[in-house]
């Protein structure tokens, strides 16, 4: 009769062999899960990024008013802003811009803002996606001049001195302007713009 005798190496090379097919089987299960998840979540979550500001350093003014000048204009990637940089003068106290022609709702989109050591940013809110062609203008307004204006008013009129109704706050120039454009800048103070064409 034969006797069996069990080789014990023979058992640890099954058991490693058993053990290698079970990490083996769980590895590649992990890993079709890991792929599977981010394919769908990449199809599922895509982000558009926003295209990119537009940025026009030293536009070349249309005519000048030579008051001061637009150092540069940056339109936000949706086209939903327009922020404008400048210098002006040493008598120029504020700038109103004017973007546009609008499509709707009026004629410009526009703001103002006070000048500081004769420079001065100013953003101007617009609809998304400005048209093409647009243009960009600068209105430059002084105190000095609209008291010079005040008073040779004066001095010419004495007789019948009428009041001269002082300069409307900055909501109500923007109101005009974006309705009305460049006649609301016809009053005591404010100059001849610097027109900028978009190309």
């Amino acid at each position: 009769m034969a006797t069996q005798v069990d080789d014990p190496r023979a058992t640890v090379t099954a058991a490693k062999i058993a053990a290698y097919g079970t990490v083996g089987v769980t590895l590649i299960g992990t890993i079709g899960t890991v792929v599977t998840m981010m394919i769908s979540h990449d199809a599922g979550n895509t982000v558009a990024t926003p295209p990119p500001a537009t940025t026009i350093s030293h536009p070349i003014a249309n005519p000048s008013s030579g008051q001061g000048s637009v150092d540069k204009v940056e339109i936000n990637g949706a086209g939903t802003e327009v922020t404008v940089t400048g210098s002006a003068a040493k008598d120029i106290d504020s700038v109103a811009i004017l973007v546009g022609p609008r499509e709707s709702g009026g004629q410009f989109w526009a703001n103002v803002a006070s000048v500081s050591n004769q420079q001065w940013k100013l953003t101007v809110a617009t609809d998304p996606h400005i048209p093409e062609p647009y243009t960009i203008e600068a209105r430059y307004h002084s105190a000095g001049r609209a008291a010079a204006t005040e008073t040779a008013f004066k001095v010419t009129f004495q007789a019948t001195e009428p009041t001269t109704p002082p300069p409307s706050p900055t909501n109500q120039i923007v109101n005009c302007a974006e309705q009305y454009g460049s006649n609301c800048f016809n009053g005591p103070g404010w100059g001849p713009p610097s027109v900028y064409q978009s190309k």
